[in-house]
């Protein structure tokens, strides 16, 4: 069974200056699809967004086009987990100069971003038990630790149920009558606010135990203090129950849609969604490179290419350290004594870059192996554009060279741009699932779905 559900979404408040004028009213209607595994949603005059829990992927349907883009919804959920420690940030150094940090608050942080400092131990003040279809979401409710006076407050008030923080700002209301539901659609009920308005995760964790969805929703507190539409009003005009369905794609394309600072759409499609090149044909392919290379007297690219090997497929060759100690080559020799030095600090990034661009020349073919090498020297010495560059020029010689991809989509987590970031790990993964380089973009996708299970 599903539910189709059509919602009449009021945003209010805060003006987009100081000095002009409150932002007018906008109200809309959005239409939701409740399924089994999966939740979708439409907003006028933009494309339905479809959740897709098992593959843990969120879907942009382009209807005109027929076409859709498939992305990670863990790039959603990292912005969320380390906003939060960014704003506790700059909440120390407002307080530490003695400013206004009302708007920086551990609870407005979380019921804005709707992710929990667990180490906090928040808990809600009860007042009367909830509706609720078990004690699950009761006692997942109040997990956080032994109990005290809550971080928020929770009363009944006019046939609503208001919780607020604990210094009285409000921040999320629901009437007490509305639809019953089953728990199922209740949860995914929760799970479209959660990703489409955010709210504390203590609240909405109760709200998805309430076995209803409430005829009306306020969001309070939304943004910060004076931003536009901190307030939002959810009015349920109707529930519709449905047969179960699966995701609806038949007749539609995948495509990949980059942006700036990433290689082109068709690159990145063409290596996100076609078949990556056969790793025996790359190795023999690399192998006749260095053959070549040595019969010509071209000692540094003969070893860069079995270097561009590892970096592109993961496969280690054996003895190539060894025979790169042996090779009795100065731009051989220069190039080790450069790589013995990794740019761990501004004065080896310093040495190694101008040393890289110098070995070019020699390095034939093979250039852009340097490049990449030399995009880390160019990191350390906080040039991130002059990196981003040399790596889209690495992929421009080689669009499947993993390293590249996994190295320019960490340089979009430190600009912050996570779906950025997560589509060149993507277009990585797609090359070489289990290349050794993608270890640390398994383990932040394994700590954000046990951080926020919540969110899958």
């Amino acid at each position: 069974m599903g539910l189709d559900l059509s919602l009449q979404v009021t945003e209010s408040g805060g003006r987009n200056k100081p000095d002009a004028p409150l932002v007018p009213e906008r109200t809309y209607v959005t239409q939701v699809r409740l399924r089994r595994g999966w939740l979708g949603y439409r907003e006028p005059e933009t494309h339905e967004v479809l959740l897709d829990f098992t593959r843990r992927r969120r879907i942009n349907l382009d209807e005109g086009a027929r076409t859709y883009v498939d992305e990670s919804m863990y790039s959603d959920v990292c912005f969320r987990h380390f906003e939060l420690h960014n704003r506790e940030h700059v909440r120390a150094v407002i307080a530490a100069g003695k400013g206004d940090t009302s708007d920086f608050e551990p609870v407005i942080m979380e019921h804005q971003l709707s992710v929990l400092d667990k180490a906090r131990g928040r808990t809600l003040a009860d007042a009367a038990a909830p509706r609720s279809t078990g004690l699950g979401g009761l006692l997942r409710s109040a997990f956080s630790g032994p109990k005290k006076s809550g971080d928020i407050t929770v009363k009944s008030e006019a046939e609503r149920t208001v919780y607020a923080a604990a210094e009285g700002r409000p921040l999320f209301a629901y009437s007490d009558d509305g639809t019953r539901v089953e728990p199922d659609l209740g949860r995914h009920f929760v799970q479209f606010l959660r990703y489409r308005y955010h709210g504390h995760p203590l609240i909405l964790e109760r709200l998805a135990s309430a076995g209803h969805l409430p005829r009306e929703i306020q969001y309070s507190a939304k943004e910060m203090r004076g931003w536009p539409r901190s307030t939002v009003t959810l009015r349920l005009q109707s529930a519709n129950v449905v047969p179960d369905s699966g995701i609806p794609l038949d007749g539609y394309r995948r495509v990949v849609r980059g942006g700036p600072g990433l290689p082109d759409d068709a690159t990145l499609e063409r290596v996100t969604l076609g078949a990556a090149p056969d790793g025996t044909q790359v190795r023999q392919r690399r192998q006749l490179e260095a053959k070549e290379s040595v019969d010509a007297g071209r000692m540094l690219e003969s070893v860069l290419a079995y270097f561009e090997l590892t970096l592109q497929t993961g496969e280690a060759v054996p003895g190539l350290g060894e025979a790169i100690q042996s090779i009795p080559d100065a731009d051989v020799r220069r190039f080790r004594e450069v790589m013995s030095r990794p740019p761990s600090d501004k004065a080896s990034a310093s040495a190694m870059a101008p040393a890289l661009v110098e070995l070019r020349a020699a390095a034939g073919h093979h250039a852009h192996v340097l490049k990449s090498f030399e995009a880390g020297a160019r990191r350390a010495l906080n040039e991130p554009q002059e990196a981003r560059a040399l790596l889209l020029d690495v992929l421009k010689a080689n669009p499947f060279f993993t390293g590249a991809y996994k190295d320019l989509g960490d340089l979009f987590v430190a600009d912050w741009d996570m779906g950025a970031a997560w589509r060149c790990w993507d277009a990585a993964k797609n090359i070489a699932p289990g290349h050794h380089l993608l270890n640390d973009v398994s383990a932040m996708e394994e700590m954000l779905a046990a951080e926020h299970p919540e969110y899958f």
